[in-house]
């Protein structure tokens, strides 16, 4: 066996039997940085969204100035519009009148619909379609089952803003693609507009439409637009049903595809829901794009047209024209079967395979990274006359990578952690100092663990090590979550072919397949802030690891270099990032804090008090303008304990509370069945009962609308809301059937938009740099009683 001590030489190469003519060159590891930075700014160069096309554009094509135009009379004076509110009314009403111009006869779906375990609301959608040009007895023809293409947007907001980027900027886009469809060529297919209500308050009007509208089983793919922020490019970001032959067209359409599996994977994960889940849920296929920068201003009032980017209205229009079109060629009722694993290469093309090929490709790299590995254990390589190297370095260049990505991953959550704990903010004004000290974090440990071990495993044991170690994670991910493994198992075919060809540990075989892991994986970090906030810093952190760990082999030739003065370079610049963001402000007037404030009365006592639901911590202008807690406190009996405001007292409303009239009491098998009527007598504009599981809810309904309980895994003390949001003067019939037979105790509320005149000096007292979010600022009225 040949010596393992190893020396140094001059050049700083550390040889364990492996002739200084077969190592690295010293400068390597340099070249890798400056290229995989190179990368970087390559990525976020690609990952801008297309310049906007002016008014001037081609009348087949889409125009952000056209869209834009449209816009800013949908929004008119900028008012929050959420469901059942004039402002709404008002929307819908210049949403009409647009498809009219543009010679479209649409119709308003009325309705009310429920949300799970809450409240009801009166709902109207509006429906048009634009006619496909399939003969009789084609799958396309109007009125065929699951033939038709549905484009959807919503276009009601939250209380708290004008919800321009959410989701107005969807409707325009299908307003300007509607006028595109008219002036291009037929479609195959007829495509359904669907512009629908209540999405804010639980998916109401995709729900409303999916169950009783009579086209809805004309539906065979779903094209969705949405939006979580005010700018950045259009992502196609989850799938629906069988999406091998969606992703097909879509990549053949899209000028600049931003995609991939992985977001798909990832967001079937989380407890996020848009309009498309409604159709996910019913089986039915579909594609769902939004937009995620600027995330400080979804569901506020900076949610408007200034703040939104033309530009990425124009990705997303261009986006929504082609995937309409594309779609809309395939035989909808009957369209390919099988999933696909996909991603876009700089947003260059889109790259895509069958979902079932995913393993047997991440045991090929598997094998192959093997065999180069092995081949430099056992003996000298024909094709590159490398020495045999001792299996006590591949062991170290094993323990390398795992201990890299452990340790990387520890200390990336121990630094979330301290930064957490002095910026207890999810999103703060600019969070590029933040985000770039958890890079510089990643690169240093990577560099750090691998120049102290390069000494025992060399740069073969090295190369050995990570990409066998990127090998077993792509065949663990393969297993688990398909559509996230291309993330490793592309480097690790290329590392494997290259470790065969030339052989490990040479420059090509470290840097072709690291820039193959840098150009997948950046385009996947830049967004993650965007989309998770400051948990997203944890990730990045270890991603950086896993990357950086690429270079791993090059760093024993380039000597103290790479061994100590990049490393330390790396934690310099991070403590610089550090500093400067611990100095910068973390909410400005362009990038407010939410700090959503409300009045609530107990409508008996007349007790009140001021709650303050966001702000960590809570603004010092407001802290002085009322005596609030000094801690966020649980504020309601019936909600989850993690919903937490500051408190403060405030003074008596005069204002009758809500009221529950009994029309009907009864006991019919033992079970008891309530007819009641539910009024604001100050005329809010919702108002519910909150009904705890241990009064045996059964079932319930509002208006003749039922509501889906939750009835499976409801922990003790759940309660659900049983009322409406958009409550009309003369207040809804609300039918009750319990399981408990004797008196239930219940809480009822009512809440308007808006505080109280008392609440002035607080809504002056907040500070430009925070702002109201979600709901708003409202006024409830809450009461206990007992039927």
């Amino acid at each position: 066996m040949a010596d393992t001590k190893g020396r140094e030489t001059a050049a700083g190469t550390v040889e364990n039997g492996i002739g200084a003519a077969w190592s690295a060159p010293s400068w390597g590891l340099l070249l890798g940085l400056i290229l995989f930075g190179l990368t970087l700014v390559l990525v976020q160069a690609r990952d801008e969204p297309p310049a906007p096309r002016g008014a001037d554009a081609p009348a087949a094509e889409f125009s952000a100035a056209r869209a834009g135009d449209v816009l800013r009379t949908l929004v008119g004076d900028g008012r929050p519009h959420p469901v059942g509110s004039p402002a709404n009314d008002l929307v819908r009403e210049r949403i009409l009148a647009e498809l009219r111009r543009l010679g479209y006869a649409p119709e308003v779906q009325d309705g009310v619909w429920c949300s799970y375990d809450g409240p009801c609301a009166r709902l109207r959608n509006v429906v048009a379609r634009f006619e496909g040009a399939s003969g009789p007895g084609e799958p396309g023809k109007p009125g065929t089952p699951g033939g038709a293409v549905l484009l959807m947007a919503h276009y009601d907001s939250v209380a708290a803003g004008p919800g321009v980027g959410d989701d107005l900027s969807g409707v325009a886009t299908i307003l300007e693609v509607a006028r595109a469809l008219k002036t291009g060529p037929p479609l195959k297919s007829p495509v359904i507009l669907l512009l629908d209500d209540g999405e804010e308050a639980g998916l109401l009007g995709a729900e409303l439409f999916a169950n009783r509208h009579p086209a809805a089983r004309e539906v065979g793919v779903v094209v969705n637009l949405e939006a979580r922020g005010t700018g950045g490019p259009s992502l196609m970001f989850e799938t629906s049903g069988e999406d091998a032959w969606m992703i097909s067209r879509y990549a053949s359409a899209a000028t600049h595809p931003v995609t991939s599996s992985l977001y798909a994977t990832i967001y079937d994960l989380m407890p996020n829901d848009t309009d498309l889940s409604v159709f996910k849920r019913k089986g039915v296929n579909g594609i769902n794009f939004a937009f995620l920068e600027n995330p400080n201003f979804y569901h506020t009032p900076q949610d408007s047209v200034d703040n939104l980017s033309m530009a990425s209205l124009q990705h997303h229009g261009d986006n929504a024209l082609a995937s309409v079109r594309a779609l809309s060629e395939e035989n909808l009722a009957a369209p390919p079967a099988g999933d696909a694993v996909f991603f876009d290469v700089l947003s260059l093309g889109v790259v895509r395979w069958p979902k079932g090929w995913t393993l047997p490709l991440a045991v090929l790299a598997l094998a192959l990274t093997a065999i180069a590995a092995r081949r430099a254990l056992r003996r000298p390589d024909g094709l590159s006359q490398l020495p045999q190297i001792p299996r006590r370095a591949l062991l170290f260049g094993i323990l390398g990578f795992w201990g890299t990505v452990v340790v990387s991953g520890l200390a990336a959550f121990g630094l979330y952690t301290a930064v957490r704990g002095a910026m207890p903010y999810n999103w703060v004004d600019r969070p590029q100092a933040e985000i770039a000290a958890f890079w510089m974090l990643g690169t240093a440990l990577t560099l750090l663990i691998a120049g102290a071990l390069g000494r025992r495993a060399g740069e073969v044991g090295l190369w050995s090590g990570v990409w066998i170690g990127w090998s077993v994670l792509g065949v663990a991910v393969a297993i688990a979550a398909p559509g996230i493994a291309y993330l490793f198992v592309v480097p690790a075919l290329i590392a494997g072919v290259l470790g065969l060809l030339t052989a490990p540990g040479r420059l090509a075989s470290a840097l072709v397949p690291g820039l193959a892991a840098a150009v997948l994986w950046m385009p996947v970090l830049s967004p993650l802030y965007g989309g998770l906030g400051s948990t997203a810093l944890i990730a990045i952190g270890l991603l950086v690891a896993l990357i950086a760990t690429t270079l791993s082999s090059l760093v024993p030739a380039s000597g103290i270099l790479g061994r100590r003065w990049l490393p330390l370079a790396a934690l310099a610049v991070m403590a610089v990032c550090l500093t400067m963001a611990f100095l910068s402000a973390p909410f400005s007037k362009a990038a407010p804090q939410p700090v959503p404030l409300q009045f609530q009365q107990d409508a008996d006592t007349g007790q009140a008090r001021w709650l303050a639901l966001g702000g960590r911590p809570l603004p010092g202008e407001l802290r002085k303008a009322a005596q609030f807690s000094t801690n966020r406190e649980q504020i309601f009996e019936w909600g989850s304990p993690n919903y937490r405001a500051f408190i403060a007292p405030a003074p008596h409303l005069e204002a009758p509370g809500p009221q529950v009239s009994v029309l009907e009491d009864s006991t019919v098998n033992g079970e008891r069945h309530l007819r009641l009527l539910l009024t604001s007598n100050r005329g809010a504009r919702e108002a519910a009962l909150l009904i705890p599981k241990e009064a045996g809810l059964k079932s319930a309904a509002v208006d003749g609308a039922e509501v889906l309980l939750v009835q499976e895994g409801r922990p003790k003390g759940m309660f659900s809301a049983i009322g409406s949001i958009t409550l009309p003067a003369e207040g809804v019939e609300v039918k009750l059937v319990l399981t408990k037979t004797g008196p239930a105790d219940l809480f009822l509320y009512d809440q308007s938009e808006g505080l109280p005149p008392a609440g002035e000096a607080l809504l002056r007292a907040r500070p430009d740099d925070a702002v109201s979010f979600q709901d708003g600022d409202t006024t409830s009225l809450v009461r206990k009683l007992r039927l």
